[in-house]
């Protein structure tokens, strides 16, 4: 009987996967801690492994590294002074200086050099064994390990993408590549990618050279030449003694003037099987990982996700352990309600709910991981039967509440005189609301806590915010317990991030802008806006048409029918059908991108790209708004309730969904026609309150500059006041074309703008031209130009930069290596202080506001806030009243260096306004 097979033995090219795993993020976005740790391509990294893992299970499984140092290469390479290059010009070779071994290699960026301790740190947590042999690169070392591995009778999968490994393949070793979808290369695969058996990829490899290594090859010889070299001799070695027999010239001379530097370049290439290093199979032997030392790294890299895939760590917490009652009796919770009150403890809640049932049946939905650990949301036409709570004061107890039954607890979350905790007030405040309760004395909310000391990360769910914080994960939510845990981890919490906002000094912030502004958003999301459904109706039915005929035209321009909506048909339509140029980016999946930036810049080439950008513009249009804003709406009032996001964006500003009215559009025709479908009640009027450029004027008070400052002092133009300083023509003389060149210098400044930024807003100006501008533009506002150099050393110094209220944003990528996120974030410093105060200020104004209409008991209502602007719905009585009071209010919002101005219009719906 034949022995049956031994487990395989997996070999990680680690290196290579580094590198791999750092270009792969550095194309998508950038990632690092507050404290400007780079994280991207750890993370990468982490989960390649975990899926390698999950995928595979390997019994047997090593990293292997390459260690610093001289490799017998180098000494090898040092008999080899000179090279010969072909040069494509005049065909024939050049002699040139030979390096070096890997000498056109450059230096190991910073940002990921930075990360290859903490990459071994994941490896040492997850229990791989990490080889490595002096003087042998990571590629012998594999050799080697494969060879000896491959001899006990274990199947071998090196783990590279690299092609050099493919020369080690034979019938037990194998290369997986799981970039390519888990690709698995065999001997036959080996032949049917490079056309050579897996004995001869060396030889092709020694022809063709490699640039990276600085292996010259043979000049001239490229992909095919080598393929068709070898497939035709069998081997360098017969190729250079017969090359007389080839016919192309270049081949031929190729080999004939270079047999040294051929045969040195395969003795270069060629991965050696002797390295001495022993084969251990017992270390090699898979562990699970240390999920300790995993918690601990993943909680210094603030890996969230991977934080919250380790799952609960409840017997672990510090201090006592919490028991947690998941059917109290009345008097348990009159007693916990007791001792919150006696000891000051503020009391910790968590909710679900669940739609009506028969009482006698009553069963839970599943609690969802939305908001607070938000709940399951009850159809608003059902009445709710039960809404269950967790509760928890101090660390004894966690009780489960079904507050229908619990009169005590209903009136103790009422009370604002009892102090709560709680993560994303607003939601919970929406749900009390759905059953007709109420939620009130909220002194803590996690959510903002956590926006306020890092407002980079994307969600501030309690999950989250446990893992990044509490270093460990929620108890499973579809249990009983998940709402004590909630409850508990609230509690426990909420000292340390409180904590960090005061360490941040953003107290100030969270206590005068983000908590008082709860409630008034719930009160904008009440009362909602009106839309008119028949004037959406006619727009639906006449942008339909108006997208079939645009369909017709582009399928008749360019000679194809095909699916517009397709951006790989598009793309094939374009770019092979009608020949049009290729641009350098890629889409998805590696399919040539039909972007939007794409498109314009074959707009001016061809009709298709142009109709095309016409149709995406009605189709988002109809489907973002047109069509969605009807059922959106109350079926009696026609009015539509957005939801207002505090910890939506890094900037400060709010955020809305469902409907996301932050983002209707203004500048053209229809986007304006969409906002005539936004109406006032019957009997009133809209009133609009739009901030004028409060940005240029922050930029004015931050900077102090003296042209500027007295522009907005003495009510200057402050576009004309820049055509004229920088293109040197006076105010007689403007045309409406240089007061928009201006007008995109102004706020192009504020962005952090470039040359080619400049010229690209559709000016009419070259990139020479926008420079010149830029410069000119400084050299007149040196204001300007002190506050940027100021603001970008300070955030150099700190990594972070702050709002004139104390709102702090990290800016860890200020320092990066990489010039592409560098200037992102150079960017990003320079505009934050502007953008983000001037968010804080209409938060402030809105604030304000609420407050007088309610103690004025007047029936106006705030109903939108996009960007710098504020709408109300106001009966007609209440104009004159309400239009100063607003005006005044927005004005008044801070005592800057220049006057704030805020511009009031009034009319029947939200595009057609009249200064009041």
């Amino acid at each position: 009987m034949p022995e049956p097979q031994k487990p395989a033995i997996f070999l990680l090219d680690t290196m290579s996967f580094i590198f791999r795993a750092y270009h792969a993020m550095l194309r998508s976005r950038p990632m690092s801690t507050r404290g400007g740790i780079p994280t991207a391509a750890t993370y990468v990294f982490v989960n390649m492994l975990k899926k390698l893992r999950a995928d595979f299970a390997p019994e047997y499984f090593a990293a292997i590294f390459d260690l610093s140092g001289p490799v017998f290469r180098d000494e090898r390479a040092k008999t080899m002074t000179s090279v010969r290059k072909f040069n494509i010009k005049t065909q024939s070779f050049d002699e040139i200086a030979y390096k070096g071994y890997k000498a056109n290699r450059t230096e190991m960026p910073r940002d990921l050099s930075q990360q290859v301790p903490y990459i071994r740190a994941a490896l040492e947590a997850m229990q791989i064994p990490m080889l490595a042999a002096e003087g042998f690169e990571a590629d012998d070392v594999i050799g080697t390990l494969s060879c000896e591995a491959a001899k006990a009778g274990h199947p071998v999968f090196i783990v590279s993408s690299d092609k050099d490994m493919m020369q080690l393949v034979d019938e037990h070793v194998s290369v997986l590549n799981p970039q390519k979808d888990n690709l698995v290369i065999n001997r036959d695969k080996v032949l049917e990618l490079m056309g050579v058996e897996p004995k001869r990829v060396v030889d092709v490899m020694a022809l063709r050279g490699d640039s990276i290594d600085n292996i010259p090859g043979a000049p001239g010889i490229g992909d095919k030449g080598s393929v068709e070299l070898i497939q035709q001799f069998g081997s360098v070695e017969e190729a250079l003694d017969r090359a007389s027999e080839i016919k192309r010239k270049t081949y031929r001379e190729s080999l004939q003037n270079n047999r040294d530097t051929v045969l040195l370049s395969k003795e270069l290439v060629t991965i050696h099987t002797t390295v001495p290093i022993e084969i251990d199979f017992e270390a090699m032997r898979t562990l699970p990982p240390n999920v300790a030392a995993l918690r601990t790294l993943y909680s210094e890299l603030e890996f969230t996700s991977l934080l919250k895939e380790l799952g609960p760590l409840v017997q672990q917490q510090e201090g006592p352990r919490t028991e947690y009652m998941l059917e109290p009796t009345p008097a348990d919770v009159a007693s916990l309600l007791h001792g919150a009150k006696e000891a000051g403890i503020a009391v910790a809640m968590g909710i679900a709910a669940a739609p009506a049932i028969e009482e006698d049946a009553v069963e839970e939905l599943p609690v969802e991981s939305t908001g607070v650990l938000n709940f399951a949301v009850p159809a608003v036409d059902k009445v709710v039967a039960t809404l269950f709570v967790g509760v928890a004061a101090g660390l004894e107890h966690a009780l489960r509440v079904d507050l229908r039954k619990d009169e005590v607890l209903r009136s103790a979350m009422a009370d604002p005189a009892i102090p709560k905790s709680v993560c994303d007030w607003k939601s919970m405040q929406a749900q009390m609301e759905t059953a007709g309760f109420a939620l009130d004395g909220v002194r803590d909310d996690l959510a903002l806590y956590s926006y306020l000391i890092n407002p980079t990360h994307s969600t501030h769910t309690l999950p989250d915010i446990v893992a990044r914080f509490g270093h460990h994960a929620l108890e499973e939510q579809e249990t009983s317990a998940a709402l004590p845990a909630a409850a508990d981890a609230i509690q426990r919490l909420t000292p340390v991030l409180r904590a960090e906002v005061q360490a941040a000094e953003s107290m100030q912030v969270y206590e005068q802008i983000d908590l008082p502004l709860v409630p008034v958003l719930r009160r904008i999301e009440q009362a909602g806006v009106r839309v008119d459904l028949s004037v959406l109706d006619e727009m639906s039915s006449r942008l339909q048409r108006d997208m079939t005929d645009l369909a017709e035209n582009i399928y008749e321009t360019s000679g194809h029918r095909f699916n517009i909506n397709s951006p790989k048909q598009l793309g094939d339509v374009l770019f092979n059908k009608m020949a049009l140029p290729k641009p350098l980016k890629y889409g998805k999946g590696k399919v040539i991108s039909t972007a939007q930036d794409v498109l314009e810049n074959l707009a001016a080439l061809h009709e298709v790209p142009r109709l095309v950008l016409e149709f995406r513009q009605l189709a988002k249009l109809k489907s973002n708004y047109i069509d969605v804003l009807p059922l959106l709406a109350d079926t009696d009032t026609h009015r539509v309730h957005t939801t207002y996001n505090q910890v939506g964006t890094s900037t400060g500003r709010l955020s809305s969904t469902n409907p996301n009215l932050q983002n209707v559009p203004v500048r053209t025709a229809l986007g304006r026609e969409i906002r005539a479908a936004f109406i006032a009640a019957p009997g009133n009027v809209f009133l609009s309150a739009d901030y004028s450029q409060i940005e240029l004027r922050l930029m004015a008070h931050f900077s102090q500059d003296p042209l500027l400052v007295h522009a907005y002092r003495s009510g200057g133009d402050i576009h004309t006041l820049t055509a004229s300083e920088v293109f040197g023509i006076s105010p007689a003389e403007m045309t409406k074309e240089t007061r928009n060149r201006a007008k995109a210098i102004n706020f192009g400044i504020v962005y952090g703008i470039s040359a080619f930024g400049l010229a690209a807003q559709g000016i009419g100006i070259d990139q020479h031209q926008a420079r010149h501008y830029i410069e000119t533009y400084f050299e007149r506002y040196k204001g300007v130009r002190g506050f940027i150099d100021r603001t970008l050393k300070e955030t150099r110094r700190t990594q972070v930069v702050r709002t004139m209220h104390g709102r702090v944003r990290p800016i860890p990528d200020i320092l990066s290596s990489n010039a592409n996120l560098r200037g992102f974030a150079e960017r990003t410093a320079v505009n934050t202080p502007l953008q983000g105060t001037a968010a804080d200020l209409i938060k402030i104004a809105m604030i304000r506001l609420d407050a007088t209409l309610r103690a004025r008991k007047l029936r106006t209502r705030m109903t939108l806030q996009v960007h710098d602007e504020l709408l109300f719905d106001v009966p007609a009585e209440e104009l004159g009243e309400i239009a100063p009071l607003v005006k005044q209010a927005m004005e008044e919002v801070a005592d800057l260096s220049v006057p704030i101005v805020a511009d009031c219009r009034v009319g029947p719906n939200w595009r057609d306004l009249e200064p009041v």
